[in-house]
């Protein structure tokens, strides 16, 4: 007698089950193997801390950074003309405040000629104003003093006895008017201007003569000296500072003068007297942490490694908006090696030294073996569980560093023993 066949609704059911079992075995396999049935769940679980050392800094993580000097200035034209330059390699180490171009050296040395020899005449005109037509004019003056007063002491004298003063006047022949009151007055202020000029020769020795002022020749003449400073100083390229000159014009072979236009690069100055890193902190959360304690480290080609520490920190415009950027300093002794890297874009590990010691665990291993704890990326909490009073100093890109509590370490060493 054959078995009846199964109907479909029976087949469905016992695929179900199959299923069902197989997703309990697969479940089942992916769990952490238990010493002991009475082993404590994920949520709870130990955490071998003697895994990882302690130690006092850590990397934070791995960032673009460029090597850079000091200070980079790049000249521009400030004219149009004929350049002439005085180096003769396109890179060259020099000291502050060398000239190293002029422009139109030719027309700047006639003008120079021509300032120094107005200055010649003007001092010789001044010499020969102080030692000739000073005092001739002072002796003028006092000539005209003295008859302007004798002048006006016959007047006051007439007026002052009038019986006697028509027989005087017929006498020395004065005419009528000299005994008008106006006459009087005229004498009186031609005697003031007299003795106010002679007082100007004698105090300032500015007074025009002849129509020509020689003070106002001098003004004349630095106001002209002075513009020729200025133009002469915005033709003359010299280095600010003590620093490495790179020209930007394609130096040649015995050749000295260039035809350059207005705006055009003609060199970069820099001070390599010190070698920065320039970065950006791509967590905010770091910018909070003692500077002091930050560095940055490259690796050479030759896998050296050179650490910079930290030298300041400044906002800076990156793509139209303000961005912190920190800076960090080669010591002296490491800034020739560092150099050979100047204008390169690197990557370079920021390093902090711990405020305490602590133990450096990797995100990634505690979320594979605790996810439970960590899937909602709450470390303190997370780590709290696995020891009672540990917790987070610092979170890194990778990393955290973790103080953990001296008897939570001995509870765990204890556990690991056999």
């Amino acid at each position: 007698m054959t078995a009846p066949h199964p109907s479909p609704a029976a087949l469905r059911l016992g695929g179900a089950v199959v299923l069902i079992c197989l997703l309990l075995a697969v479940a089942g396999c992916s769990r952490s193997p238990v010493s002991s049935s009475n082993a404590p769940t994920p949520a709870s679980a130990r955490w071998n801390w003697q895994s990882a050392p302690v130690v006092e800094r850590m990397r934070l993580g791995i960032l673009p950074c460029r090597v850079m000097p000091k200070s980079s200035q790049t000249q521009m034209s400030p004219l149009t003309g004929t350049l002439r330059v005085y180096v003769d390699r396109q890179q060259t180490n020099v000291p502050a405040g060398f000239v190293w171009a002029r422009f139109e050296p030719k027309v700047f040395e006639a003008q120079s000629n021509a300032l120094r020899e107005a200055k010649r005449k003007l001092d010789e005109k001044e010499r020969l104003t102080m030692s000739l037509e000073l005092p001739r004019q002072m002796l003028k003056d006092q000539k005209d003093i003295a008859d302007a007063q004798k002048q006006l002491k016959m007047v006051e004298l007439l007026r002052t006895n009038q019986n006697v003063a028509p027989e005087v006047a017929r006498i020395v022949q004065l005419p009528d008017q000299v005994f008008a009151p106006e006459t009087l007055k005229r004498l009186q202020d031609e005697l003031r201007l007299l003795t106010e000029h002679y007082g100007l020769l004698r105090e300032t020795n500015l007074l025009a003569l002849g129509g020509s002022d020689p003070q106002m020749g001098r003004l004349e003449w630095e106001q002209r000296q002075l513009e020729f400073e200025r133009q002469q100083n915005q033709a003359t390229l010299k280095v600010p500072t003590a620093c490495q000159l790179n020209v930007s014009i394609q130096l040649a072979e015995k050749v000295t003068e260039y035809p350059v236009n207005t705006g055009q690069e003609l060199g970069v100055y820099r001070d390599l007297s010190s070698i920065l890193i320039r970065t950006t902190l791509s967590d905010p959360a770091w910018s909070t942490l003692p500077t002091e304690n930050l560095s940055a480290v490259i690796t050479l080609p030759t896998g050296a490694r050179l650490e910079a520490p930290f030298a300041f920190q400044r906002l800076e415009k990156v793509q139209l908006r303000e961005d912190s950027v920190f800076y960090f300093q080669f010591p002296t002794n490491r800034a020739d090696a560092a150099m050979r890297l100047m204008g390169s874009d690197l990557s370079c590990e920021l390093w902090l030294k711990l405020p305490e010691k602590a133990r450096v665990i990797p995100k990634l291993q505690l979320v594979m073996n605790h996810s439970s704890l960590f899937q909602s990326r709450r470390w303190n909490e997370g780590v709290a569980q696995l020891a009672p009073g540990a917790r987070v100093l610092v979170e890194g890109q990778t990393d955290l560093a973790i103080a953990v509590p001296n008897k939570a370490r001995k509870q765990d060493e204890g556990e690991q023993q056999p």
